[in-house]
């Protein structure tokens, strides 16, 4: 996806301040952070969240699979890579054999807006686990399929398109020609579609996740996701609890999920 460059140092500012305000608390609930912290995000994108770690002194690892982002990222955090504090691998991390590979495991993983693209997510959580050290916690973030805007169609260019909310959960065939009815081109729509074909559910989400061996230490359901307070304006809300306790229902409603989850 070609972006303009004010586009990507807004994203990573935004990604930095989230990451401050709303996630390292979170995360801190259960797992405080600190210079002997071993951290790793997957799908480090431009490293607004790596930055935001690395200043908790914690030692940071981004993994990132597109090469473009790579190189964005490791020019922001060209200083905190000098100096040793963070390193951007341009990677797959099915390349990597925890077992094997790493010096040393992980105390905090984190995914944010990441496990809905990816394909498999089974094989994907039963492979991660491997990353963490015994007492170590993973970070979740991510928009259930049947929110307004789980298809991500905010990232269209059509101006009407990107503010419809649930067009995404048509069927494909009707999705695919909305999108070019409206002119959107095809990279755009594949990206999307893509979404469309990993789609996740809170209800799923949990179910792979304890198949994978991992417990729940915190979770969080949010009407009003975090991040748009930077990215809108929008004042962040935690759901009402009576929608938070209505599997499935609670999908439509609600914009994000945050979790921490150790080893079961």
């Amino acid at each position: 996806m070609i972006e303009l460059q004010g586009n990507v140092n807004r994203y990573y500012q935004q990604q930095y301040d989230t990451t401050h305000e709303f996630i390292i608390p979170f995360i801190e609930e259960v797992k405080p952070l600190g210079a002997r912290i071993n951290f790793l995000e997957v799908g480090s994108g431009y490293g607004g969240i790596c930055k935001a770690f690395s200043e908790k002194r914690c030692r940071v690892t981004g993994i990132e699979l597109l090469e473009s982002a790579s190189a964005i990222a490791k020019d922001f955090l060209k200083e905190e890579i000098a100096n040793g504090q963070v390193s951007i691998l341009n990677s797959n991390v099915y390349d990597i054999n925890p077992d094997k590979d790493l010096v040393e495991k992980y105390d905090v993983i984190l995914l944010k807006d990441t496990i809905e693209h990816i394909h498999n997510q089974e094989k994907f959580v039963a492979h991660i686990i491997h990353f963490l050290k015994p007492d170590g916690v993973i970070f979740f973030a991510f928009p259930p399929w049947f929110m307004p805007y789980g298809g991500h169609q905010q990232s269209l260019d059509s101006k009407f398109l990107d503010k419809l909310p649930y067009f995404h959960i048509l069927p494909t065939f009707m999705y695919h020609g909305i999108m070019k009815l409206f002119g959107e081109i095809e990279g755009r729509i594949v990206d999307v579609l893509e979404v469309k074909e990993t789609q996740i559910s809170i209800n799923r989400f949990e179910r792979i996740t304890k198949k994978a061996g991992f417990k729940i230490a915190k979770r969080e359901f949010y009407l009003i996701n975090p991040s748009y307070k930077y990215k809108f304006g929008a004042k962040p809300r935690v759901q009402f609890a009576l929608i938070s306790a209505i599997p499935w229902f609670r999908d439509f409603f609600t914009t994000t999920c945050y979790y921490v989850l150790k080893k079961g």
